[in-house]
């Protein structure tokens, strides 16, 4: 199940949220103290839920845990999921273990034997690559606009860096883009929402910080989310790495 499309009205609010990396104290803090999220709301989650930050499988945790609870998340495949499902089948077990000493999270996403426990593989693998809804796309990454069918593009939509047409596409006009993956500052994300722009990149660097090496991100380091309704940019800084 690649791509799906859902029917929203009954919601009383839809957000979405930019890239979240390990970091789950800030994700825990954005969705229960700033959203307040409830029963009545729609949350979509715009995919690398695992790595950079220190907590990757309590993100994961989370995730379950609410959506078991009832609550209405939907997460979308990112790049870093998709590439480590694939590498479990084509790397050897010492790339695991360096994956492991990468962040000290990474360990308990990994069993014994260097492989994906169970319950994350079976979540991973279920992960739509493409949602739709009456009036956005969501992706990862963005869409190849030089692809003939862009919307038939699944790796474009996990990989791209390039996710805007340098000419009107009339295949995106009824829908707004949602996506993550390039890190941008806040400000970049403020003026895309404030401009109007039919497409809007949310993620803002969640798990890099001020003297984050080698990466020195004054301006970013906040995991954002987008009042679908009402344009509202709502971000949280970092809380895992401060």
């Amino acid at each position: 199940m690649k791509s799906i499309k859902l029917n929203t009205d009954q919601y009383v609010r839809r957000f979405a949220i930019g890239d979240i990396h390990g970091c789950f104290k800030t994700f825990e803090n954005l969705l229960e103290k700033k959203i307040k999220i409830t029963k009545n709301d729609i949350v979509f989650l715009l995919g690398d839920y695992i790595h950079k930050g220190p907590d990757s499988q309590k993100v994961i945790d989370y995730i379950k845990k609410l959506r078991d609870n009832d609550f209405n998340i939907y997460p979308i495949m990112g790049n870093h999921e998709d590439g480590l499902i694939k590498k479990q089948h084509s790397y050897k077990h010492t790339f695991f273990r360096f994956m492991a000493k990468l962040t000290k999270g990474e360990k308990l996403l990994l069993n014994e034997d260097e492989m994906l426990y169970f319950k994350n593989k079976s979540f991973l693998k279920t992960l739509p690559i493409h949602i739709q809804i009456e009036d956005y796309h969501f992706v990862h990454a963005g869409f190849n606009f030089e692809a003939e069918k862009p919307k038939r593009d699944y790796d474009a939509m996990l990989t791209i860096r390039k996710p805007y047409p340098t000419t009107p596409n009339k295949i995106f006009t009824k829908r707004k883009v949602v996506h993550g993956h390039t890190p941008i500052d806040l400000s970049e994300a403020k003026k895309m929402i404030d401009e109007g722009s039919r497409f809007i990149n949310l993620d803002t660097g969640c798990a890099y910080h001020k003297g984050t090496i080698p990466e020195q991100r004054d301006h970013q380091g906040y995991l954002s989310c987008l009042n679908l309704d009402t344009s509202e940019l709502i971000y949280v800084k970092n809380k895992d790495q401060i």
